[in-house]
């Protein structure tokens, strides 16, 4: 299990995405900081979190 427990996390901002290397075991966001994009979003279903990196692959490119 690759989860951790939430010892830094952002307040308040839960997270369900389970393959986000930033989800703890208590669903919380561990990044420091996270980034929603889409600036012509007009729902939620629109919007991104372009702070995702998935445990499962190499996303270190992404990771700047």
């Amino acid at each position: 299990n690759n989860k951790k427990m939430s010892s830094s996390q952002i307040t308040g901002v839960g997270c369900d995405v389970s393959s986000c290397k930033y989800n703890t075991i208590d669903c919380k966001c561990s990044a420091a900081q996270i980034k929603v994009q889409n600036d012509k979003a007009t729902t939620k279903s629109e919007t991104f979190c372009s702070t995702f990196l998935s445990l499962y692959t190499s996303d270190a490119a992404d990771d700047k």
